[in-house]
């Protein structure tokens, strides 16, 4: 294979992975399954694809033709820890099926994984669901935040409990959003029982616009990259145009000062 071919190759991969991710994102499995299965065709052995296919299977609830493919890495990367944890997952979807759970939509667009300063956090939920409701969820998923008494709880698009937001967090977000606050979520990482959610504001009432939804103990935000299963989202907080850094530490502290009042 001469070398401009080598360089097609690659760059052809390369898109068709880009493009199989994207898919996933957005919760777009049966287009994910068909681009995984083209590379599949050109690069039999690549194993993300395989994972990548496994994952897309199990979303549209085709469990039989989702070991098949997870089965493949394991005849090419018995050690494979994505896989394990495929087919662990694969294993209680089969012994307990979800119903509504073929074809599912992802939280539909990269930006609500993209951490920004104080108008998004992350929390891993208290009490969590059993596992089965566990293995039914995946990074990616779009949730539901609801008021139940004293916790605010998160759900499934299918309207199954998963757990609890952390209860100071949960406490100051319920204040906001019987203020007027909106807030969207989605699973992040999930864990055996463990389940990670980012959560982001999508629109502050007038009222509540020098009071920031999730207040950060540092300017600098650690940034946190995941891969295929957990989706990268790094810090995006930059001076808006016209504002020097200046104006911004001016205004991060006015915002401080008005957060003094939401904190217990």
């Amino acid at each position: 294979m001469g070398i401009t071919q080598t360089r097609n190759s690659t760059k052809l991969k390369r898109d068709l992975t880009k493009e199989a991710i994207d898919l996933a994102l957005k919760g777009e499995w049966d287009r994910a399954t068909e681009v995984n299965r083209a590379i599949l065709e050109l690069f039999d052995d690549d194993v993300d694809a395989m994972n990548r296919l496994g994952k897309a299977l199990m979303e549209l609830g085709k469990y039989e033709e989702a070991r098949q493919a997870l089965d493949r890495v394991v005849g090419l990367s018995p050690y494979n820890t994505i896989t394990k944890k495929n087919l662990g997952r694969l294993a209680q979807l089969a012994a307990a099926p979800s119903p509504c759970k073929s074809g599912r939509k992802a939280a539909g667009t990269p930006q609500l994984f993209i951490a920004e300063s104080g108008k998004s956090g992350t929390t891993v939920l208290h009490k969590p669901a059993c596992a089965r409701v566990a293995a039914s969820v995946a990074p990616g998923d779009a949730v539901k935040l609801m008021v139940q008494g004293p916790a605010l709880s998160v759900f499934t698009r299918d309207d199954e409990y998963l757990g609890a937001v952390e209860p100071k967090l949960g406490k100051r977000l319920m204040r906001l959003m019987s203020g007027g606050n909106q807030y969207t979520a989605a699973v992040i990482g999930v864990n055996d029982r463990r389940i990670s959610v980012i959560m982001r504001e999508t629109l502050r009432h007038p009222s509540l616009q020098g009071v920031c939804s999730f207040p950060s103990t540092s300017r600098n935000e650690q940034n946190i990259y995941l891969g295929e299963d957990v989706l990268r989202y790094v810090d995006d907080h930059e001076p808006e145009e016209g504002e020097d850094e200046g104006e911004g530490r001016v205004k991060e502290k006015e915002e401080g000062d008005r957060d003094d009042q939401w904190e217990e």
